[in-house]
C-alpha cells in the first residue's frame, strides 16, 4: 500500500516521497546567507547510523522546528550542532564560514537540554553565572553576579529573586532559569530540546512569548519537539526527521498538518475511532465517598470493559485521586475491586487483586533506568517467575515472558539486557505498560500514559487500550489531552478542585462543555449529562 499524504483539505497526495519533493524549500528567508548551516551531517555509533546526510539552515530571527518521533535523530543532531561530538561526515558553517571541531560558547551557540543542568542547592544567580562568574581570579563579584542574573532573567520575562535556591522553584521556573543561563552564551543560536514536556499550560504560554521576543531581537533558534500543535504556534520553518534522515521541510505555513504527521511516522495516519467494544454489566472497580488530602467525596464506578476518562485542569486532583485509590496516599471511604471490599488500600494489595497503576512520570516513579529492559518488564510479575524449589534463586519463564511483551507491544530495543534508559521515550512508555500487562490486570489505571510520546507510539498505545477494553479489563484513564479522552472513553468524569464536577456519557461528549465544567461551575441546563 503506498504511503499517502494529504493537503489542507484532507485530500490525498500520491505518496510521501511526492509530498517531500513538493516541500523542498527549507526557509522563508530567500537567498539570504544563513546564520548557521549544517550540510550532509552524518553520525554513526558502532554499527548504527543515528543521522545520515542531514541539511539544516537557520537564519537570524528564524525559529526552525526540528520534528520527529522519539528516536528519529533529533537529539543527535542537536549534539552535533553544539559541538558535543563531531560529525563523522558533513560540515557546519556559521555566517557562511566553515567551522570544524568547536566549543559552542566560542561561537555564541547554546542549548537547553531535556534534562536540566541546574544545581538545586545554588541560587538562581549562581546557576546563571556558573560558567563565567563576574570578578577576577578567585574573587567573585557577587553584586555584579546578581546584576547579570537580573539582566538575563528580564530577557525571559520573569522577576524571580536571583537569590532564590533553584530547588525551591517549580519546573516551569527552572526551565526559565535554564534559558536565561543559556542566553549568556547564545548570542547567535539557541537550541531548545523538548522545552515544553514538563510545563503547565500557563508556563508553556510564557515560554512561547519569550521565544517570540527573542526572535524579534534577531536570535536564531532551533525548536526540537514532537508536539505538532506547538510547532505550528512558534515555528517559521519545519524540518522533519525520520530514522535519522531528513524526510521533509518547508515554511510552516506551507506544510499541511496531515502531511507533517505522515512524514513523521512514514505511513498514513488513521482518524478512525479506536475499537473499544462495549462495557459489561459487572463492576470491576467501585469507589464510594473517597476523601484524601486533595480530593473530596469521590464516588464512581468502572465496569468491566469500560474506559472511564478523568478530565480536569492542572491541579484538579486527577493524579491525587488515582494514587489514593491505589493506596499511595492516605484516604478514607470505601473501595471495592470486584466483590472485594478493600479496607486499607496499598500497592501490594491492589496488585494482588489485579489492579495496575501506570504512573504519570515514567522516569521518577516508574522505570529503573539503569537496569536491563528484561528486569523492567518482569518487575511487577516477579512473584510468578521465582522458582519455588530454591526460594529466591532463579527464575522461570522470565525471558519468554519479556520477549513476548516486546513482540506484542512492538518495543524497539537494542536488547533485553541493555538499560531501559537506552530506549526512546515512546518505547520506555510502552515498556512501563508492558510491565503491568504481565500481571494480567482486571483494572488498569493509566495516569497520562501517552504524555511526552510521539504520534506513532501514541497510536499504538491507543490501540492497546482499546484491546484491553475489548478483553474486559476496566480502564481508568487520566489524560491532559481532551481529544484523547473523547476518542477512547465510554464516559468522562470531570474533576474540579478535587471534586466531581460532571459525569458525561459518550453520546453527550462536547469539548466546549467539558472545558466549561473543568474551569468553572456551569449553570443547570437542559443538557442530559
Amino acid at each position: 500500500m503506498p504511503l499517502v499524504a494529504s493537503d489542507d483539505k484532507g485530500e490525498s497526495v500520491n505518496n510521501i516521497d511526492t509530498a517531500v519533493e513538493a516541500l523542498t524549500p527549507v526557509s522563508t528567508f530567500g537567498n539570504e546567507v544563513p546564520l548557521f548551516s549544517g550540510r550532509k551531517l552524518t553520525k554513526i555509533f558502532g554499527g548504527t547510523i543515528a543521522l545520515q546526510d542531514v541539511d539544516i539552515d537557520v537564519h537570524r530571527g528564524e525559529v526552525v522546528a526540528v520534528v520527529g518521533e522519539n528516536g528519529a535523530g533529533k537529539s543527535t543532531l542537536k549534539n552535533l550542532l553544539v559541538g558535543l561530538f563531531p560529525p563523522d561526515m558533513g560540515t557546519i558553517e556559521l555566517n557562511g564560514e566553515r567551522i570544524g571541531s568547536f566549543k559552542a560558547a566560542d561561537y555564541g551557540i547554546a542549548a537547553v537540554h531535556q534534562e536540566f543542568s541546574l544545581f538545586g542547592s545554588l541560587s538562581i544567580a549562581e546557576n546563571i553565572c556558573i560558567n563565567d562568574f563576574p570578578g577576577r581570579s578567585l574573587r567573585i563579584n557577587w553584586p555584579e553576579t546578581r546584576d547579570v542574573a537580573e539582566q538575563y532573567l528580564a530577557k525571559v520575562a520573569t522577576d524571580m529573586d536571583p537569590d532564590t535556591p533553584v530547588d525551591k522553584l517549580s519546573t516551569g521556573e527552572q526551565q526559565m532559569v535554564e534559558i536565561a543561563k543559556a542566553l549568556r552564551q547564545a548570542s547567535n543560536l539557541l537550541i531548545l530540546d523538548e522545552p515544553t514536556a514538563s510545563l503547565t499550560e500557563p508556563e508553556r504560554d510564557q515560554l512561547f512569548e519569550v521565544i517570540s521576543n527573542l526572535r524579534a531581537q534577531g536570535l536564531g533558534m532551533i525548536f526540537i519537539s514532537h508536539f505538532i500543535d506547538e510547532v505550528y504556534e512558534v515555528a517559521d520553518t519545519i524540518m522533519v526527521l525520520r530514522d535519522g534522515k531528513r524526510v521533509g521541510g518547508s515554511p510552516a505555513s506551507e506544510m499541511p498538518r496531515r502531511t507533517l504527521q505522515e512524514l513523521m511516522v512514514g505511513r498514513p495516519i488513521s482518524e478512525r475511532q479506536v475499537d473499544t467494544g462495549d462495557p459489561r454489566e459487572a463492576i470491576a472497580l467501585r469507589v464510594e465517598n473517597l476523601n484524601s488530602e486533595d480530593v473530596s467525596n469521590i464516588s464512581l464506578e468502572v465496569h468491566e470493559g469500560a474506559i472511564v476518562g478523568l478530565a480536569g485542569l492542572m491541579g484538579a486532583g486527577r493524579t491525587e485521586l488515582v494514587e489514593a485509590i491505589y493506596g499511595l496516599r492516605p484516604s478514607s471511604g470505601k473501595i471495592w475491586v470486584g466483590d472485594t471490599l478493600v479496607e486499607r488500600p496499598s500497592p501490594p494489595l491492589m496488585k494482588k487483586l489485579g489492579v495496575a497503576l501506570v504512573p504519570e512520570d515514567r522516569r521518577r516513579h516508574g522505570l529503573f533506568g539503569i537496569r536491563p529492559l528484561r528486569e523492567n518488564l518482569s518487575a511487577a510479575a516477579i512473584d510468578k517467575l521465582v522458582q519455588r524449589r530454591i526460594p529466591g534463586i532463579g527464575f522461570r519463564g522470565e525471558a519468554q515472558s519479556t520477549a513476548q511483551i516486546v513482540d506484542t507491544l512492538r518495543i524497539a530495543n537494542p536488547g533485553l539486557e541493555e538499560p531501559v534508559d537506552d530506549l526512546s521515550g515512546g518505547n520506555q512508555q510502552k515498556s512501563l505498560l508492558g510491565r503491568w500487562l504481565a500481571i494480567e490486570p482486571r483494572v488498569c489505571i493509566l495516569d497520562d500514559s501517552t504524555r511526552g510520546v510521539d504520534i506513532g507510539a501514541k497510536e499504538e498505545i491507543h490501540n492497546l487500550i482499546g484491546q484491553l477494553s475489548k478483553e474486559g479489563v476496566a480502564v481508568l484513564l487520566v489524560s491532559s489531552e481532551l481529544p484523547e479522552l473523547i476518542q477512547l472513553a465510554h464516559r468522562i468524569v470531570v474533576l474540579r478542585k478535587g471534586e466531581i464536577a460532571a459525569e458525561i456519557p459518550r453520546s453527550a461528549f462536547d469539548p466546549r462543555l467539558i472545558i466549561q465544567y473543568a474551569a468553572s461551575a456551569v449553570e443547570d441546563s437542559d443538557d442530559n449529562i
